[in-house]
C-alpha cells in the first residue's frame, strides 16, 4: 500500500510544502541559483593557439604548446635546396601560419573599434628574429592573428648567414615560437610554443 495515502499526515504535510508561501520562496531562490551557478559552463580559455580560422573567426585548426607538423615533401621540388628555398616553401606552398585566437572581456573592451584596433599589436619571435604579425582580423570580443612562417624563418636564416646553405630540415631542430601580443586595456600577453617540421 502506498505509504503516502496510508497516513493522512504524510499527505497533509506534502500539500502544505506546495502551496505554503515560505515554500515557494525558498524553491524560487534554489531555481535561480542553479540557473546561475549550475547552468553555466566554465569560460572558455580567452587565448588559443590556432593555425587556421572560418569567417566567423572559429577556430579551425587548434593547436597547443607543443605540435608536431607534416609538410608533403613532394611539393617540396626545388633540387639542392638552400634554407631560403625552404622558407620560400613554407610561405608560398605549404602556407604554415602559426596564429591565436583571442576572446576579450568585453566587445573591444569598452573602447571605440577604430580606437582598439590602431592600438593593438601582435609580434611573432623566433631566435633573434621578430616581426609583426600579418593578419589581423577582428569581430567584437574577439581578435585573431596570424603569421607566415616561411617569412620568419627566412628573416632568422639571414640574421644567421645560413640562408644560401645547403638545407636539411633534420638540422632545423624544434622551432621555439614566442607569441607576444599588446592589447589595449588589458595586460601584455606573453605565450610560448614549440613547433616540428618534419616531412610525411
Amino acid at each position: 500500500m502506498n505509504s503516502i495515502n496510508s497516513n493522512p499526515d504524510h499527505l497533509a504535510v506534502f500539500r502544505w510544502h506546495l502551496v505554503h508561501p515560505s515554500f515557494i520562496l525558498i524553491s524560487l531562490f534554489v531555481c535561480i541559483n542553479f540557473l546561475i551557478c549550475g547552468c553555466q559552463t566554465e569560460p572558455k580559455q580567452s587565448f588559443q593557439f590556432c593555425d587556421n580560422f572560418n569567417e566567423p573567426l572559429d577556430c579551425t585548426e587548434p593547436k597547443t604548446e607543443k605540435d608536431i607538423v607534416s609538410l608533403d615533401r613532394k611539393f617540396f621540388k626545388k633540387e639542392n635546396p638552400n634554407y631560403e628555398d625552404f622558407g620560400n616553401f613554407l610561405y608560398f606552398t605549404a602556407r604554415e601560419t602559426p596564429g591565436f585566437r583571442l576572446v576579450l572581456p568585453k566587445p573591444y573592451n569598452g573602447m571605440e573599434k577604430q580606437v582598439f584596433r590602431s592600438n593593438y599589436i601582435a609580434y611573432l619571435k623566433y631566435g633573434n628574429s621578430t616581426e609583426r604579425m600579418e593578419g589581423n582580423l577582428f569581430q567584437n570580443n574577439v581578435v585573431v592573428s596570424f603569421h607566415y612562417l616561411g617569412a620568419l624563418l627566412k628573416e632568422e636564416f639571414r640574421h644567421k648567414g645560413i640562408e644560401k646553405s645547403p638545407f636539411l630540415l633534420e638540422a632545423l631542430g624544434p622551432i621555439s615560437l614566442e607569441y607576444k601580443v599588446i592589447v589595449p586595456g588589458m595586460d601584455t600577453i606573453t605565450k610560448q610554443r614549440t613547433v616540428e617540421l618534419r616531412w610525411k
